[in-house]
């Protein structure tokens, strides 16, 4: 027979896990937290997949939270609902692993800036502004910097391949 103590452990055990994980994923307590700011204050894409992984191993562990708890009790709804958390936690997942895939490589990122410069380039020569001209020049000098960058990447990766 399980006794209310042993459940008390094991609730307290699990809670001081989920904020201990909570406290490091999301660096609660300093001042330069990087899940401080709103989404829609995020500088780059990339913090963004960052919270969403976050979030995933989170639930991931609410979920086996919630299945422990309903072991020790006998809870067949505990545990169902911590196996369903656990399930929706590696859909989240996967669903990140693809988004990471369909990420444009740099290569790809150099031309696509490369095209647009000479494009706004292009449009300021025809309409006479000065301003079109020079960034369309700043955009083509980023895309010629981007694959200067990849050739780099692609000669060490050829020095270790």
């Amino acid at each position: 027979m399980i006794s209310s103590r042993q459940v008390r452990n094991v609730f307290v055990i699990a809670v001081l896990t989920i904020m201990f994980v909570a406290t490091i994923v999301f660096n609660f307590g300093t001042t330069r937290a990087w899940a401080a700011p709103l989404p829609s204050q995020l500088g780059s894409q990339s913090q963004l997949a960052t919270m969403n992984r976050a979030e995933t191993i989170t639930k991931n562990l609410e979920g086996k939270a919630q299945e422990a708890i309903g072991n020790v009790t006998g809870d067949p709804k505990d545990q169902m609902a911590g196996k369903a958390k656990q399930v929706e936690s590696q859909v989240r997942n996967a669903a990140e692993d693809v988004k990471d895939q369909l990420q444009p490589s740099g290569r790809s990122k150099a031309v696509a800036k490369n095209i647009e410069g000479k494009a706004q380039e292009a449009m300021g020569n025809a309409t006479g502004n000065a301003k079109d001209q020079m960034m369309g020049k700043a955009k083509q000098a980023e895309s010629r910097n981007g694959n200067v960058i990849e050739d780099m990447k692609d000669r060490i990766q050829n020095i270790f391949n």
